[in-house]
């Protein structure tokens, strides 16, 4: 299967918008803390249920199971960027886009149920027997705009070991561009697709300053998903996951 090139573009001239519009935004707010971060980390997909529309076959399955892949090239990564109001400076705002992966356990054997080629279906069986492959294999791709907030244990930023600690929790919701990965009874699918559905996330972190305007921190992302990405040929697969992931990640600091 080939890769799309026009997705492909597609996807990178959103990317491109969205990183302009950002920062246009935070360059018009002065006096104000600005930070951009990367991360990387760990991802377990909770089971969820799967719902295929193809033509006259209408099945749900119940109680799938994923592979995160969150090692496998590319892994999970991610990027943030945040805006810490100066008179409010507990308070900020983040963009943040992360790279997940949900792959479906094919091989499970799990409750099918609905209607197989316009006739009544409701058996316990592989999945492979209809879904020989699908998945967000080059990323889920959530994009979410948050409220941020954090806490200083000190009292206030300082260099003592205690000041230079922050913990931070956020609550967003967006928007993903998933790399749709399918093969459904001779139908493949192999393609980015913008606003495949609605993203919810929230996050609880550590922040520490190790060095002037250098930070590392740990944080516990949760990001729920529900995908509703097409099928080539006509038909639609409807999913929702949760994914937990444990992230690791360096942050730099402005102030303008």
């Amino acid at each position: 299967m080939k890769l799309k090139t026009e997705n492909i573009q597609r996807l990178f001239t959103k990317v491109k918008l969205l990183t302009s519009l950002s920062c246009l935004l935070f360059a018009t707010m002065a006096n104000a803390e600005i930070t951009v971060a990367m991360y990387a980390g760990k991802s377990f997909v909770d089971n969820g249920d799967l719902t295929l529309n193809q033509g006259n076959t209408n099945l749900h399955y119940s109680n799938v199971s994923w592979s995160d892949q969150s090692f496998h090239s590319p892994i999970l990564y991610g990027g943030r960027i945040g805006y810490w109001f100066d008179s409010a400076p507990n308070w900020g705002l983040s963009i943040d886009y992360t790279h997940i992966k949900n792959l479906l356990n094919v091989n499970q054997t799990t409750q099918v149920n609905g209607v197989l080629n316009g006739v009544p279906h409701n058996a316990v069986e592989p999945i492979s027997n209809t879904i020989q492959e699908f998945g967000m294999t080059h990323g889920v791709n959530a994009i979410t705009f948050n409220g941020m907030y954090r806490w200083f244990p000190a009292g206030e930023r300082n260099e003592s070991l205690l000041g230079r600690m922050q913990l931070y929790t956020g609550l967003g919701a967006g928007f993903i561009v998933p790399f749709v990965l399918a093969s459904i009874n001779g139908s493949n699918t192999f393609q980015y697709q913008a606003g495949a559905g609605p993203a919810v996330n929230g996050m609880l972190g550590i922040n520490y300053d190790i060095y002037s305007f250098m930070s590392a921190f740990v944080e516990y992302k949760l990001t729920y998903v529900d995908a509703q990405p097409n099928l080539n040929g006509g038909g639609s697969i409807s999913t929702q996951t949760v994914n937990n992931q444990l992230l690791f990640g360096l942050s730099a600091r402005f102030d303008p």
